[in-house]
């Protein structure tokens, strides 16, 4: 499934659930998860981390505002694209926003289109949770990251 909504647009792996939101006077922001997504979350979903299942993974693309001391390019901002694939070495506990037993997250921030993003994921890797199905999850957030594209920022906004 595709879905596009704020200038952002992704392929949504089989069986995943996903979003794309505006809070108001906040960014534009995805959510894409392995579970289902709680209705209302924050833009880098605490609330749907905090309920996630093992073996389930989340991620979120944030966009920030540009200003005066956030420059799109530069900075933390500075690559050009998200990355390409992601692999397990790209996930750590220490990485979370709100750290919880058993998860793993990663973080990288980018800048596409003058448009600055910072992308989040987190992984679930309770005991019970199979190799075999992280590698999965890992498959299709790659996948999912690889299908993002990104269109100009919409006039007015």
């Amino acid at each position: 499934m595709r879905i596009e909504a704020h200038g952002i647009a992704v392929q949504v792996p089989d069986g995943w659930e996903a979003r794309i939101f505006r809070h108001p006077g906040g960014e534009p922001t995805l959510h894409a998860a392995s579970f289902a997504l709680p209705h209302s979350d924050g833009e880098f979903g605490s609330v749907a981390t905090a309920m996630m299942p093992p073996g389930a993974a989340f991620l979120t693309l944030t966009e920030y505002r540009p200003d005066r001391e956030l420059r799109p390019g530069t900075g933390i901002f500075a690559p050009s694209a998200p990355p390409q694939t992601l692999a397990e070495s790209d996930f750590h506990p220490r990485t979370l926003l709100i750290a919880r037993a058993g998860q793993e997250g990663m973080q990288r921030f980018f800048t596409v289109r003058e448009r600055p993003f910072c992308l989040y994921v987190v992984r679930h890797t309770g005991l019970d949770a199979s190799a075999a199905r992280a590698g999965r999850h890992l498959d299709a957030l790659s996948s999912l990251v690889g299908s993002l594209r990104v269109h100009p920022r919409p006039a007015g906004t």
